[in-house]
């Protein structure tokens, strides 16, 4: 693809700082390819700022995990930019986003996708006011995502391996149901006590678990799974299935689409993540915002 000016931004404290070690690739990789200049994050939401002053460049590339994805997506979005295109390089924990637009792994991969892949406008979600790409998670998938975030530093993992570290000390530690009240569209308000409810744009989040397997990114509508309340005993066999998306004929799933979902705590606060970034609160008005975002994807692979 042809851009005529490129802004790179990397977060080198993504992925543990190993980040800061590999960014040095993009830059050799871009070199005499585009015309670019590079910013490093140093503190968290800068990102978000420096988004908003893109209005100059036909591209951004992101070059860290779905935390840093987040803060560009708002900063585009809240500057009601949708000219510049979204390319990521994945080095972060969980890299979702990634998975979802069929981006490579590989950083050199990646960078080749960026120039040879495609560009497509796709949803985002928006959750009380503020908007998310790929997933929304709110209860026991939210607890482990919180979870995650305070470890990963320490145990040095990431992607599925990280989330299922933290997955298994929740449900040793701190696992529960949660009771909640839910409005689909313009159905009433049902109440449920759940191990979680997502509303989601892409088909996996925690650095794999398909979820949300028949979920596109660009069809108007959010795909909401709902998991029933469980034992924790209950919960281990079930994970392989949800790790490759096979779990919705189960009778403590259920599946809807739909352009807007409220979920209220009738009890205690709601632990959330959205794109693995984390929130909580009692009262959560969900919304697809159509066609909100350009994002490069693989021109095999994107959703």
């Amino acid at each position: 693809m042809k851009f005529k000016r490129a802004k790179i931004i990397v977060n080198p404290a993504s992925n543990h700082g190993e980040t800061k070690k590999v960014f040095g690739k993009v830059n050799d990789f871009f070199k005499g390819k585009l015309d670019f200049d590079l910013e490093l994050t140093e503190k968290p939401k800068q990102a978000i700022e420096m988004a908003k002053k893109l209005f100059d460049y036909d591209l951004i590339i992101v070059v860290g995990g779905d935390g840093t994805i987040f803060e560009i997506v708002n900063g585009l979005t809240l500057s009601n930019n949708r000219k510049t295109a979204l390319g990521v390089v994945p080095t972060g924990s969980g890299n979702d986003l990634a998975r979802t637009l069929g981006t490579p792994k590989d950083i050199i991969s990646a960078c080749n996708e960026i120039l040879n892949g495609q560009t497509k406008i796709i949803d985002l979600g928006l959750v009380n006011g503020v908007y998310y790409a790929n997933s929304l998670g709110i209860g026991f998938d939210a607890q482990v995502a919180h979870l995650a975030n305070e470890i990963k530093d320490d145990v040095k993992r990431s992607g599925l391996s990280l989330y299922l570290t933290a997955l298994f000390k929740v449900l040793s530690k701190d696992y529960h149901p949660f009771s909640v009240s839910i409005k689909i569209d313009e159905d009433d308000f049902f109440t449920r006590k759940i191990v979680l409810i997502t509303a989601n744009n892409g088909m996996s989040y925690g650095g794999g678990f398909k979820i949300t397997p028949k979920a596109r990114n660009d069809d108007g509508l959010l795909n909401i799974c709902l998991i029933d309340k469980l034992s924790a005993w209950k919960v281990i066999p079930r994970l392989p299935f949800v790790i490759i998306g096979k779990h919705e004929w189960m009778k403590c799933a259920h599946t809807y689409r739909a352009k807007k979902i409220i979920v209220r705590a009738n009890e205690e606060s709601l632990p959330a993540q959205l794109d693995g970034e984390l929130m909580v609160d009692n009262n959560f008005l969900i919304e697809i915002v159509p066609k909100a975002l350009k994002v490069i994807v693989s021109k095999r692979d994107g959703q």
